[in-house]
């Protein structure tokens, strides 16, 4: 039997310009740009007859997938079965960013860009700066070097800064102020996240100790990680951790798997699995908090590798 050609349909309502993006970067060779990419997808269902067979629907429950087009495919296909083949393709995905040295040649280059938008933000940080122009910095650093838009980045920055927010502030920096960066950075498609920290100077006792137990925390994920366990596991660990210690979990400690993006939480990391780990916390009354940490990848021997040379932990300049 021979393989069917898949299709990418490309929305033009808002211009062409999304197609012109998709036509450079997709490897997919039939590729479609109209106002309605619906008609387009149920003139590629008929054409393969598959209008009274199994349809696939991929993160439709997570709110991806407009619920409109599937009511669309829906009247036009009433005999039709429609099911979440979400998680199929997901596996799918997993397997390929496990074992593709394309993939993890990529991996590298979206790590060391990260690395170089760090250094950037390190040269420019200062008293008198402003947050917006550390911004500025690691966003140019990025671009100049070949990073893919749209790169992602959250910062915030003050004497006792809480993760996350946006955008970009006028605060002018001065001597104990510490600011917290989280960026995604893609490159050929692949997509990789860094969170890191910089004070100027010592900052109070309190928030440095706070960061002592940021490294305590992000030390300790990498040692259960080696040992087998599932990724809710060592999630629900970490936030009695944190919870014990008097503190907030903020956001996941652990996320942003592989290619797909989707970690599958009862499950343990398999070797060639790339994700991030940075334990994210804030006191009770979220006025202070700590965050650090950055894309790591399994061996195939199920070790740890870090992938970045920013040092994960609170860099005092």
């Amino acid at each position: 039997m021979a393989l069917l050609e898949p299709q990418l349909g490309v929305s033009n309502q808002v211009g062409p310009q999304f197609l012109h993006c998709a036509l450079a970067t997709s490897w997919m060779n039939e590729v479609i740009g109209s106002f309605y990419p619906v008609k387009d997808i149920i003139m590629k269902i008929n054409q393969l007859k598959l209008g009274e067979g199994k349809i696939g629907i991929v993160d439709y429950k997570s709110g991806m997938f407009a619920a409109s087009v599937y009511d669309t495919l829906r009247e036009n296909f009433p005999a039709a079965s429609f099911s979440d083949a979400t998680v199929v393709l997901a596996a799918a995905m997993n397997e390929v960013s496990r074992s593709s040295n394309e993939e993890l040649a990529l991996l590298h280059r979206v790590c060391e860009i990260q690395d170089l938008g760090y250094e950037a933000v390190v040269k420019a940080f200062k008293p008198g700066v402003k947050e917006c122009e550390l911004w500025a910095a690691a966003e140019h650093a990025i671009v100049k070097i070949g990073g893919w838009y749209p790169h992602f980045i959250l910062g915030t920055s003050g004497p006792a800064p809480t993760f996350p927010r946006a955008p970009a502030s006028q605060n002018v920096l001065s001597k104990g102020d510490i600011v917290l960066f989280e960026i995604n950075v893609i490159y050929g498609g692949i997509s990789a996240q860094i969170s890191y920290a910089i004070s100027l100077g010592k900052p109070k006792k309190e928030i440095e100790d706070m960061f002592e137990f940021c490294s305590e925390l992000y030390t300790y994920t990498l040692v259960e990680l080696e040992k087998q366990r599932t990724f809710l596991d060592i999630e629900l660990d970490l936030a009695k951790r944190i919870h014990k210690a008097g503190y907030e979990p903020m956001t996941p400690q652990i996320h942003i798997y592989n290619q797909s993006t989707s970690i599958p939480n009862n499950s343990p990391p398999q070797p060639g699995d790339y994700f991030t780990v940075h334990p994210n916390f804030c006191t009770k009354d979220y006025t202070a908090g700590a965050k650090f940490g950055e894309t790591i990848r399994i061996s195939e021997q199920g070790k740890v590798q870090r992938l970045q040379k920013t040092p994960a932990k609170l860099n005092i300049i």
